[in-house]
């Protein structure tokens, strides 16, 4: 009873959490296609694994081999989770997909083989338990090529922001770690003892560790929010651009924009923090005529809440503000040495600008020397 009450108690929390996280999917750099499909999944294990005990109910044998069998297509679901969170990306790729072939493959043969032959059954017990243990080798290389042993770039916001990823991905993967290593001993123990407890036995260990999990997403702000800021950070924003920034919350808005205020004003330093990113870390402004609409769409934001932002938390317009960001990256392009093997015109081409005039103008005028000279000055 008291395991039942257990596990019911975990989906219900697991239910809740895919909620919250869903509402975040769009913001939040931690959340993707296949974190959302690991949490509703465990939510319904666990919940009918609680329900069916406290609330006798029938379940057609076929129906629950058939969810048994198919199981081993979360572990592709958990690499992809990781790689996904490396590369920023939130919905699945064609490509990424094909990682689910063979764990259909292997479901299909092996709902097969306990109709029609049983005997081959214990052989897809080591079949399974090399499929988990495949992919969570891959999600450990894929971690720590990626992210874990990966030089940090800069001492800004940026890197904190890595930091909070990076600590996110260790918390997650051990959670990975403990559930798999939990599964593949009890699959050998069924095999010891000539049984087969469909993955029950002791799984109450997945339990705990999946309440914890859980606690962990609704109760921490790092990890429900896409560019979370500690206290500390939050008194004083370690913005790289935070000279164009207007953070106080009390500017006096038009009339037509106060549906808006409640809205951007929630989250504006998420707002922010996105905006530099992009153009910092994915060079988003050396795609040539990128307007504020391109901009929006890029980033997932609401055109009318960028266009909120730069006009009530900008010191600067969205077009200067895009010249002169193009005149940073060609100022880092300099300092690597581009021009040493390069054009002047190559370079203006490079940061974004779509003629050679302009950009030696915007250069003059924000770093008050033209390029030759600048070049001189770092020689």
């Amino acid at each position: 009873m008291f395991l039942s009450v257990l596990f019911l108690i975990t989906g219900l929390l697991g239910f809740l959490t895919f909620t919250v996280v869903a509402t975040q999917y769009q913001w939040n750099r931690k959340v993707n296609f296949y974190l959302l499909i690991l949490l509703i999944a465990a939510s319904f294990r666990f919940f009918f694994n609680g329900i069916h005990v406290l609330i006798p109910f029938p379940i057609d044998e076929k129906t629950g081999m058939f969810f048994r069998t198919f199981g081993c297509i979360i572990f592709p679901c958990i690499y992809l989770y990781f790689k996904n969170l490396i590369a920023d990306k939130k919905n699945p790729s064609a490509v990424h997909l094909l990682h689910f072939v063979f764990p259909v493959l292997f479901g299909c043969s092996l709902f097969w083989a306990r109709e029609n032959a049983p005997f081959l059954v214990l052989y897809y017990y080591f079949l399974f338990a090399g499929i988990a243990l495949f992919y969570l080798y891959l999600s450990y290389r894929e971690l720590r090529d990626k992210l874990w042993f990966r030089k940090s770039e800069k001492s800004n916001v940026i890197h904190q922001q890595e930091v909070l990823i990076q600590d996110w991905a260790i918390f997650f993967f051990i959670v990975v770690v403990l559930t798999i290593l939990r599964l593949v001993i009890t699959v050998f123990f069924d095999l010891w003892v000539a049984t087969y407890s469909d993955g029950e036995t002791c799984l109450w260990i997945t339990a705990v560790v999946a309440c914890v999990l859980f606690f962990k997403i609704l109760l921490t702000d790092e990890t429900l929010f896409t560019f979370a800021v500690n206290k500390e950070v939050k008194k004083k924003l370690d913005l790289v651009f935070d000279d164009f920034w207007i953070l106080s919350h009390a500017v006096l808005v038009d009339n037509a924009d106060l549906k808006l205020k409640c809205v951007v004003e929630e989250k504006l330093l998420i707002y922010l923090q996105e905006i530099e990113r992009m153009v910092l870390k994915q060079l988003y402004f050396r795609t040539p005529s990128v307007s504020l609409s391109d901009f929006s769409a890029r980033l997932n934001i609401p055109k009318s809440h960028l266009i909120y932002i730069f006009k009530y938390h900008a010191t600067v317009s969205f077009v200067e503000f895009k010249r002169i960001i193009q005149i940073y990256d060609s100022v880092d392009m300099i300092d690597e040495g581009y021009l040493q093997s390069k054009t002047l015109q190559s370079l203006s081409k490079k940061a974004g600008f779509s003629a050679y005039d302009p950009f030696l103008i915007s250069f003059k005028e924000i770093t008050g020397v033209v390029p030759q000279e600048y070049e001189k000055m770092i020689k």
